[in-house]
């Protein structure tokens, strides 16, 4: 998951669940994608683990590009995300803080833009690389960028280094290549689970094994973030099957090529399963404004925490996640307040908490409350300048 964070300036706190160019947080973001290559053909697989099940495709034609997309990710439109026509795919993971400093004369383009140029008019992993290579990549500083065509070459995007391999299979999580020289030495649970399955069966090139694979990847509520949706790739048909919520027990099928022929569309990822699904009813929860933090207690219970032990598991960066997706994804500040007042009272010397709270009262229009909350996170944090010039 491709996620962008930035605590200490509290201005820039509305971009906080607005997926852009940077990503960190990779023991609580976890994604996880696999390709294999036999016989002639390629099958991807990619688990997209977050909080939000507020996930969605949209298809745009080729227009006057050479290849139509399908693009996936959340309703701010960043694509998490996506295969074209020419049967290419591209996934992102957060990493650690990995600098980039080959930047020098290199075109500064955002990269949502770049991944965009590359949906829609290249083919190939090495046509990708020569792009690439022109761009200033300093953006995903705390990223890393894999595409994959359909003879199975792939392309890791790796702080400064840009590298190409043809293995039958490969598994990418959120670690650099460049940073260790074997899989055994990768600390991440979720993807040794895989591997591990991935040793004791017979691979084979089709949707079937695929998507076993993904499973054995997931995540389940593990501290609340799981994995929300999966998709699996046939990039020579084109077909892309689909799960949601870290069920496989339930999936659909897409076909690109009639889909694109709709027109440029957009879906909501859950109505395209039955309303009786896991899926829908954890979505149908998280959504509930009445009741937003209602899937937290189900799932977590964090009142059974000291404020010590939440601040450890970054609760307040859920919390923010939340909180922020209903203020400013979803227009709904009553909703939002709601969170961010439960929040305070879990962890009431949190400065960036209440900062929140004060934003959602003030995009409320109520600013006396607005006043008393800055004050709070400012007393807790003097330094904290987006309070400061709130309150001037």
């Amino acid at each position: 998951m491709l996620q962008y964070y930035n605590y200490n300036n509290m201005k820039n706190k509305l971009l906080l669940i607005l997926i852009i160019t940077t990503f960190n947080l990779q023991q609580v973001l976890p994604c996880t994608m696999y390709k294999i290559t036999k016989n002639g053909k390629t099958i991807v697989g990619n688990n997209e683990d977050f909080l939000s099940p507020n996930n969605q495709f949209w298809f745009e034609i080729a227009g006057d590009k050479k290849y139509g997309v399908m693009y996936m990710g959340l309703t701010n439109n960043f694509a998490q995300g996506a295969i074209n026509e020419a049967g290419l795919v591209f996934d992102g993971f957060a990493e650690s803080e990995l600098p980039i400093l080959n930047t020098a004369g290199k075109t500064k383009i955002w990269i949502g833009k770049a991944i965009k140029n590359i949906m829609q008019t290249m083919t190939s992993v090495e046509e990708v690389k020569v792009y690439l290579e022109t761009i200033d990549l300093s953006s995903l500083s705390s990223s890393m960028l894999v595409f994959v065509d359909k003879s199975g070459t792939y392309l890791i995007v790796d702080g400064d280094e840009l590298f190409i391999g043809e293995e039958p299979e490969k598994s990418f999580s959120n670690f650099y290549y460049s940073q260790v020289d074997s899989l055994e030495k990768v600390k991440l649970p979720w993807f040794n689970t895989g591997q591990e399955f991935l040793k004791k069966t017979d691979a084979k090139a089709s949707l079937n094994y695929c998507s076993s694979v993904m499973e054995n990847y997931k995540q389940v509520a593990k501290d609340l973030f799981s994995t929300q949706f999966t998709t699996i790739y046939d990039l020579s048909t084109l077909k892309i099957r689909v799960y949601l919520y870290h069920d496989f027990t339930d999936f659909i099928e897409i076909d690109l090529k009639q889909e694109l022929l709709k027109g440029n569309q957009k879906v909501m990822m859950v109505d395209l399963f039955p309303k009786t699904s896991l899926a829908r009813k954890f979505y149908d929860q998280y959504n509930d404004s009445e009741n937003p933090i209602s899937f937290l207690l189900e799932q977590m219970n964090p009142e059974i925490y000291s404020e010590k032990e939440l601040l450890k598991m970054e609760f307040n960066e859920t919390i923010n996640i939340l909180g922020y997706e209903w203020l400013k994804q979803k227009k709904n500040p009553d909703a939002a307040i709601k969170v961010f007042k439960y929040g305070v009272t879990l962890m009431p010397n949190n400065a960036d908490l209440y900062d929140s709270l004060g934003e959602a009262y003030l995009v409320n229009d109520d600013w006396e409350n607005a006043i008393i909350n800055y004050g709070k996170s400012l007393s807790l944090e003097p330094k904290n300048n987006n309070a400061i010039t709130k309150l001037i």
